[in-house]
């Protein structure tokens, strides 16, 4: 990569510009141009090309999915969101899990639920409004629509992606009108209690110059899957005592979630000219238990059935259900309690000549939680005289603590010129802290220390522990700074044929900590941090498009993405030395290469939209570990081979007749190494013993994506009395998911293909509207996800969640 090295006084001029690339949504723009002699047909004004345009007409990958859609379809949060995809993927987990995403085939993390943040990972970059988030846990309540942009995005964001952007854009306030917006639902899961999400919207206006919108809104999970103490097969004697209560055996519809949720906003325009806009957004949630269903260990299953030798067949995946498909054994209470908070300030202001955009944010995001942990318990402290099975009633549970801090700060201009020539040109800074904190629990642990090795105190060889009974903890925190220009030039050749290159270049600095202790000695007391500073490097974006005519347009893109790197918390043990080259491991890159058409047909009455790509990822980041004392695993990330990601996508959407539209979207991709590499962990030679190397195969899969997905829907609106009619039956189907990347050609669990339908019937007159809908009609169970419990104590299987039938009613006034 280039380098180039950025003045931090350019700050100075950023800085003093507050914000807003965001630019409210006008879904009837240009609706007369578009629409034929029979069907007026969706248009979606999408502002992520840094324009305001027509998705149907940009010259780039976006999609967008409006207010109106969105709340059809019961899309709510990010999670739903990615269900409703073709392109991107992750495993479905309950709400209190952080899911590793992956895009067009980018993504080489396990597709399981895992109690541990650090080790899930994304290639998809999370935008609200103009602001860069880590993850993106806000609920979609009064966001105008949902923006998707596909390949790397650095040179119209600063933050940049490896493979593609999810942008939020929330509804602003509106001067001279009062609006009040009244919604709620109710809905019942199969095997669950009733539950209800509402939100309120009030925009009021203050005066000519100043309007303020308030929106609240709150979220009641009753849940549906049930959390049995003990797994079936223990005697009385040998079952467990678990949490909250030591007593209680069953918690019925344990996987709740309440999530209270508040943005206000204050605008204030005093000329068409310029305006500013400051928002605070506040979110509190509280995911409670873990959706999925548990089976029995494979050993005890084939005791119980007489079962010996060869005659047993099962594995974990396939063993017995414990219960029914409904129910999760657990010992200790799960749960992770999340608080978001975001101030921003976005300026918009008209200079003429170009818009000035620009956006000022400061944001929290904290999550402390609990998990069981069981097996994995039994395993790293079992051993010790006084914590075995058959030793003690107690068992292990963890602990976390997360945070996400930081200032984002976004300057633009984008030129009005009417020439040949346009431009964008903007300034990036961000500076964030995290931590990733977690305990593992053991009551008696201290006890049993004591009596096993004759007695000392834990507190002194153990100081960073929080309370007594902790055998391990570990906190990875990261401060990142980054200071980027970037910007994009396009050159209009003929009335039909437009030329943009982009750039951005950019300096960061990144500052890791690392504090892992286990006070039984396999691990030590470890504090370490390390500075890698850049000295400025670069990414590129080449993009063309022809017009075949107004309706038609032909585009190619060739786009680079970045992704930062790291550091690992690994130990030199045993006269080994970690190498330098391991302990960190480097930043990744991708290069997308992408042909695309977009256009009309059939005098307008069928749309479509295709594509075909190819992603080169150099220096791909992978999960690696060290294996400390023989028994403890010690997870990070290393720099595998190189990897290639090909595909094809389209979206069609054809009007049969005024009354009714088919709309049909399909996905393909294939992500596999290019390449054969072995890391090892420690200096020396790379054939010594004790290297724990891990190789990596030309030709391996790197999982996480099916190979293919279609989702097809019919859509029904007539006119009925004084009202309309709507009818929506939908139909998705995901193809087999490897649940991991392949090892040396082998394939990891595969979860299966499988087909879910929701049907939806809407009635509404003027100011109101209801909506009777069902999703997974066919109550469709196939797996989805899976939760590792270590040792003999079964397998966990997460499921497509179940039917679920609802009632939506709106109500607007303005």
């Amino acid at each position: 990569m280039t380098k180039f090295k950025l003045n931090r006084l350019a700050l100075i001029i950023g800085a003093s510009l507050l914000s807003n690339l965001a630019i409210a949504a006008d879904e009837n723009l240009e609706a007369e141009e578009l629409k034929s002699d029979k069907q007026k047909l969706e248009v979606i004004e999408v502002t992520s090309s840094g324009r305001s345009t027509i998705a149907t007409k940009t010259a780039m990958n976006i999609t967008a999915m409006g207010e109106e859609e969105l709340r059809r379809k019961n899309i709510a949060d990010i999670k739903s969101l990615i269900k409703d995809s073709t392109v991107i993927s992750s495993p479905g987990n309950s709400s209190r899990f952080s899911d590793s995403v992956t895009v067009r085939g980018l993504n080489v993390a396990n597709v399981n639920a895992n109690n541990l943040e650090r080790f899930t990972t994304s290639t998809l970059a999370y935008y609200l409004d103009s602001t860069p988030l880590p993850n993106i846990a806000y609920r979609i309540k009064d966001v105008a629509r949902v923006e998707t942009l596909l390949g790397p995005q650095g040179t119209l964001y600063g933050g940049g992606s490896l493979g593609g952007t999810v942008r939020y854009v929330t509804n602003k306030p509106q001067l001279g009108e009062f609006q009040f917006d009244f919604n709620t639902s109710v809905f019942q899961v199969k095997e669950g209690s009733i539950s209800n999400d509402t939100d309120v919207t009030v925009n009021v206006p203050v005066s000519e110059t100043v309007a303020m919108r308030l929106n609240v809104a709150r979220l009641d999970d009753r849940g549906f899957t049930d959390r049995k103490m003990n797994a079936v097969w223990l005697e009385d004697n040998e079952t467990r005592f678990g949490s909250p209560d030591r007593g209680q055996e069953l918690y019925k519809d344990d996987d709740w979630e309440r999530t209270d949720s508040t943005r206000i906003q204050l605008l204030w325009q005093p000329s068409d000219d310029f305006k500013i806009n400051f928002s605070n957004i506040e979110q509190d949630q509280l995911a409670h238990g873990t959706r999925g269903a548990s089976l029995w260990d494979v050993d005890e299953a084939c005791a119980a059935q007489g079962l010996g030798g060869d005659e047993c067949t099962y594995t974990p995946p396939t063993a017995p259900l414990q219960v029914d498909e409904y129910t999760l054994q657990s010992v200790h209470e799960e749960y992770s309690d999340r608080g978001f908070s975001m101030s921003s300030i976005d300026l918009d202001w008209s200079l003429g000549f170009a818009e000035l955009s620009s956006s000022t944010s400061y944001y929290t995001d904290e999550r402390v939680g609990q998990g069981d942990y069981l097996g994995e318990g039994y395993i790293y402290y079992g051993w010790i005289d006084g914590l075995g099975p058959d030793q003690t009633r107690e068992s292990a549970y963890m602990t976390f603590d997360n945070s996400n801090e930081g200032i984002s700060h976004e300057t633009r201009l984008t030129s009005n010129s009417t020439g040949q020539f346009s431009w964008i040109v903007g300034i990036y800074y961000t500076d964030t802290d995290s931590s990733l904190k977690f305990w593992e629990h053991f009551r008696g642990l201290d006890d049993a220390m004591f009596d096993a090795w004759g007695g000392f105190d834990a507190n002194d060889l153990y100081p960073n522990r929080k309370e007594g009974d902790i055998g391990y903890f570990e906190d990875i925190s990261s401060s990142y700074m980054e200071l980027a220009l970037f910007g994009e030039l396009s050159y209009e050749i003929t009335d039909a044929w437009d030329v943009t290159v982009g750039a951005r270049v950019f300096n960061w600095e990144d500052k890791a900590y690392k504090n892992i202790s286990d006070y039984t000695g396999a691990i030590g007391i470890t504090e370490d941090t390390s500075t890698d500073e850049g000295n400025g490097e670069s990414i590129f974006k080449f993009n063309t498009s022809y017009d075949i005519n107004d309706d038609n347009l032909l585009y190619f893109t060739a786009s680079e993405g970045y992704r930062r790197g790291g550091t690992n918390g690994f130990r030199d043990e045993d006269g080994l030395t970690v190498k330098e080259s391991t302990q960190r491991f480097e930043p990744d890159t991708t290069t997308n290469y992408e042909f695309g058409y977009k256009g009309y047909m059939l005098d307008k009455s069928l749309y479509l939209q295709a594509n075909i790509f190819q992603i080169e990822w150099q220096n791909t980041q992978t999960y690696y570990d060290q294996t400390l004392g023989g028994i403890f695993p010690l997870n990070g990330t290393a720099n595998g081979p190189d990897s290639e990601s090909k595909g094809f996508e389209m979206q069609l959407r054809y009007s049969i007749t005024d009354e009714l539209t088919f709309k049909l979207s399909s996905a393909t991709s294939e992500a596999e190494f290019t390449e054969t590499k072995t890391v090892c962990l420690y200096e020396g030679a790379d054939d010594m013993p004790g290297q724990e190397c891990s190789t990596w195969l030309e030709g391996d899969k790197l999982g996480g994506a099916p190979k293919w997905r279609h989702n097809a829907s019919l859509d029904y609106s007539t006119e009925l009395g004084n009202g309309y009619l709507g009818a929506n039956l939908r139909a998705r189907y995901t193809d087999e998911v490897l649940s991991g990347r392949q090892t040396r050609g082998e394939d990891p669990f595969i979860f299966e293909a499988y087909t879910t339908f929701d049907a939806s019937i809407t009635y509404g007159v003027d100011n109101w509207n209801a909506t009777l809908w069902v999703d997974n009609l066919a109550n469709d169970l196939t797996q989805t996800s899976y939760q590792r419990v270590a040792g003999p104590w079964g397998y966990r299987s997460i499921n497509q969640r179940p039917r679920t039938i609802g009632l939506n009613f709106s109500y607007s006034y303005y």
